[in-house]
């Protein structure tokens, strides 16, 4: 199957700064090439792919709309609830804060409630990692399994990673595997090569082998671009030591046994964290203040760098955009700026069959509703997620929001009152999301962890991991660049 050129808009319509895409093919696209089985899985609702089987709340059937999840914190459990990875342990709060011995394990202590400790003494910092993953929940995928597979378990599971395996029976993890490498390793595949790295023969086979619709390696996908180093902690670290590196940019850091430190035992990820700390907010009363503080009391007035891209722009030049800026959303946006819809890295997994491949080819305004469709046969739901905030809303309902949409990042709009905004915000389609204000700012997890980090004392650098991974990419692209030069000399 190929692209239809005359389908396609003529001209793609960009933000200052942005420059075109160029494709390999000038007659069109081909399909993504797909091995036997490379199929579109249907999602589940088993959890997020770096936390525990769902925590307090989570249930079968319809779910609840964001609304209720907004409303207020989840409440604390009582003493009689089910332990679950998001209990915390009086031995293992008391081990904390006296240096004791090594915290038992969750289904063997008793619950944290206000019936059995001072909830105002808690410390939400000295809280150890085990408490916020679970080993049962770990899935891992090894160097050798075909990407396809690897998809297939990052659907089925709802996550948004995986740790890869140097061979199956290594208890170690090299690096993971997740959807900002399929966005790549798909662009890669389709033509489309940033040039960050320089393809060697082994790379060259495996590009000819899913072109021609055979198993490649996950361990090829993972390495295509820059990405952040991988680092562990172990399980008896506090999330104080995880907010030193999860602050910084860094996406998600393995979890291991204090006992067998090569044994992975879980993935800690900014929103598992971010997730941890709402729903069990109540308990750490010195979170208080800052969560009833809005975002303009905290100093975050949206005057980030905005990374977005027009609704009549094509899908696949916001993957592109997404891959060369290392980012896993992008917002969309009308002619005068305004915020229109999301779309995510996650996103990539709609375009990965042949038969959907005309998607790459269509607005991003046409793509936020085929996202809104999915999510609302998939959920239930019959309302869109909010993916926005203004400078007036509290840190606490950010964090909610963040937590209910399962984002990495919320786009700030101007506020009502800052702005005489009286019609003339354009209407969208009727499936995708109405106009919410105009884009001013961006909020991202690395962002409400670096709060949190200042309520503790840290002061902490949130762009460092990304200056890395821009470095990295550089000076891989200044390699390929020489290199060509030197071919075309005499």
């Amino acid at each position: 199957m190929s692209y239809n050129p005359s389908s396609s808009p003529d001209r793609t319509r960009r933000l200052s700064g942005s420059s075109p895409t160029s494709s390999s093919n000038s007659t069109g696209t081909p399909p993504i090439p797909t091995s036997p089985g490379f199929r579109q899985p249907t999602a589940s609702a088993s959890g997020l792919a770096t936390s525990p089987k769902p925590l307090s709340g989570a249930g079968s059937g319809r779910k609840g709309s964001i609304a209720d999840i907004l409303a207020t914190p989840p409440p604390i459990q009582s003493s009689s609830s089910s332990a679950s990875g998001s209990n915390l342990s009086l031995h293992v709060l008391k081990s904390t804060s006296t240096g004791g011995s090594t915290p038992a394990s969750p289904s063997n202590s008793n619950l944290l409630s206000p019936h059995n400790i001072e909830v105002e003494s808690l410390q939400w910092q000295d809280v150890p990692l085990s408490q916020l993953v679970q080993k049962e929940s770990l899935v891992f995928v090894s160097n050798e399994t075909p990407v396809e597979s690897a998809f297939e378990t990052l659907v089925s599971h709802n996550f948004t990673s995986l740790p890869i395996k140097v061979s199956p029976r290594d208890l170690s993890v090299s690096h993971t595997f997740d959807y900002a490498d399929l966005n790549a390793y798909l662009l890669l595949v389709l033509g489309h090569n940033n040039h960050t790295r320089l393809l060697t023969p082994a790379d060259e086979d495996y590009l000819t082998r899913a072109r021609n619709g055979q198993p490649v390696p996950v361990k090829f996908a993972a390495s295509i671009q820059a990405k952040d180093p991988f680092m562990s902690l172990k399980d008896t670290h506090t999330i104080s030591e995880a907010i030193d590196i999860l602050a910084s940019g860094v996406h998600r850091v393995a979890v291991t046994d204090s006992k067998h430190q090569d044994e992975v035992v879980g993935i800690l990820s900014q929103r598992r964290l971010v997730r941890f700390i709402w729903e069990n907010g109540r308990r750490f009363k010195s979170l208080e203040a800052t969560f009833q503080s809005t975002l303009s009391e905290l100093g975050i007035s949206g005057n980030h760098h905005v990374i977005a891209i027009p609704g009549d722009a094509l899908v696949i030049d916001a993957l592109i955009k997404m891959r060369d800026e290392n980012i896993s959303s992008l917002a969309v946006v009308d002619a005068s700026y305004n915020l229109l819809g999301n779309i995510s890295i996650v996103d990539v997994k709609h375009v990965t069959k042949s038969s959907s491949s005309p998607l790459l080819r269509s607005t991003c305004l046409h793509f936020l509703s085929v996202i809104l469709n999915s999510r609302g046969l998939r959920d239930g739901k019959d309302s869109f997620p909010v993916f926005h905030v203004t400078r007036k809303t509290t840190f606490g309902r950010t964090v909610a929001k963040l937590v209910a949409t399962q984002s990495h990042r919320l786009w700030i709009v101007q506020d009502d009152s800052e702005l005489n905004y009286q019609g003339s915000i354009q209407k969208s389609n009727q499936n995708s999301c109405a106009a919410a204000g105009k884009l001013i700012g961006v909020l991202s997890l690395t962002d409400i962890l670096n709060v949190l980090a200042t309520v503790a004392g840290k002061t902490l650098d949130p762009h460092s991991a990304r200056r890395q991974r821009r470095s990295s990419s550089s000076v891989s692209r200044e390699s390929v660049k020489k290199h060509l030069e030197s071919l075309r000399q005499p």
